[in-house]
């Protein structure tokens, strides 16, 4: 069961702002792919980024996680500016991401994939790792722990020590998710996290995600299944011809005519 949504909190108790996205615009030459977005997600805050195929929403995410840089408009984490910033000093500053396609070291066994994406988020330590340092040795071992920590945090600790190559591709999703979380990131951007997964899979990654993750960081995420969108989410955010068309409580979106219509393909323009 789904936890109790951000929406039934009180205004004196509304969280942080994590993530805000102001007016931003992407243009591929002549092609506009998003025009004039913001949008705000609040610590704790489970947000579903939707809309049919070609909306934008790709393009957004792929904006805030650095791979683009915005051609307009303004992004913040917290209070602070990120716009343009690549990724991987994205991932330093607390945001992490998963994709759709899950991609893991599979000769590795399944808390070794987990502490090296912490390896690869230090500078600095290629020589003391090289050398192997006393140090390094126990920066590995607190490395390993929170590796341990973020596969516990979703039911994968039992299989900490088999080969990532193991899993199905249920526990494999998860995997990612714990990868990304082991980081301690403030923003967790997932990618249709329960792409390709059975209804129990799917249901089972969603409970997890929306109990436990959602706990640790904000969460965006984007999802083509709008029950889960409605289910498990606390806001829907709704993309068309890269506008942003709804911002609300995911039930109100049948209620929405613009949103009826993207979907459907029956308003103007559509």
């Amino acid at each position: 069961m789904a936890p109790p949504s951000m929406n039934a909190l009180s205004p004196s108790s509304t969280p942080a702002v994590m993530l805000r996205v102001q007016s931003v615009g992407k243009r591929f030459g002549g092609l506009a792919a998003l025009t004039d977005v913001s949008l705000d997600v609040h610590e704790g805050e489970l947000v579903g980024l939707v809309g049919p195929n070609g909306a934008g929403k790709s393009t957004l995410f792929n904006t805030i996680a650095g791979v683009f840089a915005p051609s307009e408009g303004r992004i913040l984490l917290g209070e602070r500016d990120i716009t343009g910033l690549p990724s991987h000093k994205l991932a330093r500053l607390g945001l992490a991401r998963t994709f759709q396609l899950v991609t893991l070291f599979s000769e590795l066994s399944v808390l070794d994939n987990a502490a090296q994406a912490l390896h690869r988020h230090q500078s600095g330590r290629f020589l003391s790792g090289l050398l192997q340092t006393r140090f390094y040795r126990e920066e590995f071992a607190r490395w390993r722990a929170r590796a341990l920590e973020a596969l516990a945090l979703l039911s994968l600790e039992a299989l900490a020590e088999h080969p990532a190559s193991s899993l199905p591709l249920g526990q494999a999703k998860l995997l990612a998710v714990a990868i990304a979380l082991a980081t301690e990131p403030r923003l967790l951007l997932l990618d249709e996290p329960a792409a390709g997964l059975s209804h129990e899979e799917s249901a089972r990654m969603m409970d997890l995600i929306a109990e436990r993750v959602r706990g640790r960081c904000a969460v965006v995420l984007v999802e083509h299944n709008m029950r889960i969108v409605r289910r498990y989410c606390d806001r829907a955010v709704v993309l068309q011809f890269g506008r942003k068309i709804f911002d609300g409580v995911p039930a109100d979106m049948v209620n929405e005519r613009a949103v009826v219509d993207a979907y459907l393909g029956t308003g103007e323009g559509a």
